[in-house]
């Protein structure tokens, strides 16, 4: 895929189009100086267009624009029919005058790769303007100053500013094991475009001025001195304590690192509301516990802020049912060792693979024990969580091999997966009956 990594302007379909081999970076790179635009989609400058867009896209500026898939008009995809051993490039749309094509578009928006055909290319009529100013400020605590009482206002405040901040704004919140030594919390500004440099100043200081005044009394703020985790939103260099305005590429490239190399585990879960208590007591719980033989101080629990024009689409409107979220939850451990290529499962470093993994989902389940140890809103009274994301794939939710691959995609897809009228089951059915593509959690044909 890598060679289909194109990106401009197509004057037959008078839109942008990104090909799916891009990566994150070229994709902002190049629709901002050429074109001054850009898209809400994720931070990780190498993480690729293809898989990302088609598994809903959120990023940065969803609060302000949407996920990436509101935004996609049209598709070029490869389709096979097994019966006949045919391959078709299609272009679909909303406009199809195919209905079984249209169907096929919704699914592509949201419901993930490797499921309906090979993506070729997305198409974007009218994509964001860049802003042309960004705002990012830091704010961080020592882990020796954090009582269990200042954790659990820390995820009060931050739930409250999530709901209530613009949209204009958004947020993360890393909450590290104890072992990394701090936790923090990253916020960016951005203006729409046209946006004066004056004004956009004055909007960001108070947005950074009423977040200061919010966190003041949860535990003395430090300065931010190295990366909340193995993924590092938040850069190596030491931080100022005091907001940087940046330009929109600036901010971007301050933004966007992904860390090097590493063994990685990732799971992920959407909040509606608040967290209830018995999660704060389990998260904390949890971030003070170092299994022997683990090395968790690039473990974190990552808060990132959701809603704003991403909860103005209906739950059905693409494939990805989470419309009325407040935060997007990821769960996650990086961990190294000195093993050589080939070696990596050799007896010392699968032990201490299977240490941090099992911490993981140790604290997953604590988490979510109440709904039956993962985030599924069928067993939940309260309204509070809704599933989980299908582009962190996580294989102890359900596989194919293990035969509760449902127990998975009704996380990712709720309804959407086969109960409402247009659903994903369907779409499968219909454009790949021989269930050619196919992975351990693919769209199933009944």
């Amino acid at each position: 895929m890598s060679a289909l990594n194109q990106v401009g302007f197509d004057p037959d379909y008078n839109s942008y189009f990104v090909d799916a081999g891009c990566e994150n970076w070229t994709v902002y790179r190049t629709m901002l100086n050429a074109f001054n635009k850009t898209l809400p989609a994720g931070s990780c400058y190498s993480v690729g267009a293809g898989g990302h867009i088609t598994g809903g896209g959120y990023g940065l500026l969803s609060r302000l624009h949407g996920l990436t898939i509101d935004h996609v008009t049209a598709i070029d995809i490869v389709t096979w029919d097994a019966r006949s051993s045919t391959a078709k490039m299609r272009h679909v749309s909303e406009k199809s005058s195919d209905a079984a094509e249209r169907d096929l578009f919704w699914a592509l928006r949201g419901g993930g790769g490797g499921n309906f055909g090979v993506i070729v290319r997305y198409y974007f009529a009218d994509p964001p303007t860049a802003p042309d100013h960004a705002t990012v400020w830091n704010l961080a605590w020592d882990w020796s100053d954090m009582t269990n009482a200042g954790f659990a206002n820390l995820l009060a405040e931050y739930a409250d500013m999530v709901t209530t901040m613009p949209n204009t704004d958004w947020s993360l919140l890393c909450l590290t094991h104890v072992t990394n030594g701090q936790l923090g919390m990253t916020l960016q500004i951005v203006s729409p475009a046209g946006t004066s440099f004056t004004e956009h100043r004055r909007r960001a200081e108070a947005s950074v001025a009423g977040a200061k005044k919010r966190f003041s009394a949860i535990a003395p703020a430090v300065r931010l001195m190295k990366p909340l985790g193995g993924h590092p939103y938040i850069s190596a260099v030491p931080k100022s304590e005091s907001a940087v305005h940046l330009t929109y590429l600036e901010a971007l490239q301050d933004l966007n690192g992904i860390g090097p190399n590493q063994f990685f585990k990732n799971k992920s879960a959407y909040m509606k509301k608040a967290f209830p208590t018995d999660q704060v007591d389990a998260i904390y719980h949890w971030l003070n516990v170092t299994p022997a033989g683990a090395n968790l101080s690039q473990a974190l629990v990552q808060v990132d802020s959701y809603g704003g024009e991403i909860n103005k689409r209906s739950s059905t409107a693409t494939a990805v049912p989470q419309r009325s979220s407040i935060m997007k939850l990821q769960y996650q451990t990086y961990w190294n060792n000195d093993s050589v290529p080939g070696n990596r499962n050799a007896a010392p470093y699968l032990a201490q693979a299977e240490t941090q993994l099992t911490w993981l989902n140790d604290l997953y389940r604590a988490v979510y024990a109440q709904y039956g140890g993962t985030p599924n809103p069928a067993n939940d009274t309260t309204g509070t969580v809704g599933g989980c994301y299908y582009n962190y794939a996580d294989s102890q939710l359900g596989t194919h091999a293990h035969g509760d691959a449902d127990k998975a995609l009704w996380l990712y897809f709720l309804d959407n997966l086969r109960n409402n009228p247009r659903n994903l089951v369907s779409v499968k059915k219909h454009w790949d009956p021989e269930n050619y593509f196919h992975h351990a959690q693919s769209i199933p044909v009944k």
